[in-house]
């Protein structure tokens, strides 16, 4: 188990399409064409987690490099580095942004990591880190992407629904659209719900019917995105998942029957939280030999 992350490498900044400056670590202590890059979830960041030791560790086992970066969702409010001819910034953090932009620092990090070499890439996501890279490889379909690794992808609609009741939801995104179309969507939206930093906008967004963040793993509905993704996936969930809407050996089975490539594999780790907290290890052996065979 890492109590903590201890990683070596190069700290590196990047821009994304629409000029945003976002920060990283890449760790490649051998020569390789294959990358491991991770995500990271809501207010999160590329450190944050001690698994993200393991997801290095597992890596490296394979003689693979490997990227963890901040992107525009790490924080609750942050303020990024906008580039021009002159500096500029920008609020964004989990409280303000636009989830579909996740496509951009995807791009933005690829890119800079084609640059030193690399040819392939395996795409790592934490909690809301698992929407992002299924997102990204939904719209992208990028060949270089030979592989996906979602470590507990929630639901994030139900589980707000069953944490504050059918009622509450309904009334929370009554207000949030109300605030938008009175121009107070960046104000925080002041009414219960979960994470409580969210902006009316965001709130708005994620829960509104249609959304592209909310139904990507609604485990009552079809999963469109999930299910016309022909890149090997191994998903991970814990016995205890925090934010669980059914046991998640069903949601697990659900995921299973959704994916396209035979090397796709689910796991449940038994003891297990949303964070895999003390069971790091167990979550590392099993992503050290699936990658093993994964590009061969």
């Amino acid at each position: 188990m890492a109590s903590y992350t201890r990683m070596e490498g190069e700290l590196i900044s990047f821009e994304t399409k629409d000029k945003l400056e976002l920060e990283g670590l890449l760790v490649a202590p051998v020569r390789s064409k294959t990358c491991l890059v991770h995500v990271h979830g809501m207010a999160d960041n590329f450190y944050g987690l001690s698994l993200v030791d393991n997801l290095m560790h597992a890596a490296l086992r394979n003689e693979m490099g490997f990227f963890s970066f901040n992107n525009r969702g790490h924080g609750s409010i942050t303020i990024f580095t906008k580039l021009r001819h002159h500096l500029l910034f920008r609020s964004i953090g989990t409280t303000l942004e636009n989830f579909k932009e996740c496509v951009y620092d995807i791009d933005g990090a690829l890119k800079m990591l084609r640059e030193r070499g690399y040819e392939n890439f395996i795409l790592s996501g934490h909690s809301t880190g698992c929407q992002k890279i299924t997102y990204y490889q939904y719209k992208r379909k990028a060949r270089s992407v030979k592989g996906l690794i979602l470590l507990a992808p929630s639901d994030d609609l139900n589980s707000q629904i069953k944490l504050i009741g059918s009622k509450k939801f309904k009334e929370s995104l009554k207000e949030a659209k109300k605030m938008i179309r009175a121009g107070k969507g960046k104000d925080i939206l002041h009414v219960e719900h979960d994470p409580p930093y969210f902006s009316a906008k965001r709130y708005y967004e994620l829960y509104r019917p249609g959304s592209a963040e909310g139904r990507l793993f609604n485990y009552f509905g079809p999963m469109r995105e999930v299910s016309v993704i022909k890149t090997p996936i191994l998903a991970f969930f814990g016995t205890k998942e925090d934010f669980a809407v059914m046991p998640p050996r069903k949601m697990l089975k659900i995921l299973n029957n959704k994916f396209q490539n035979d090397y796709s594999k689910t796991v449940l780790v038994d003891g297990a939280d949303h964070c895999f907290c003390d069971y790091e290890d167990d979550v590392e052996s099993s992503i050290s030999k699936w990658m093993r065979n994964l590009l061969w």
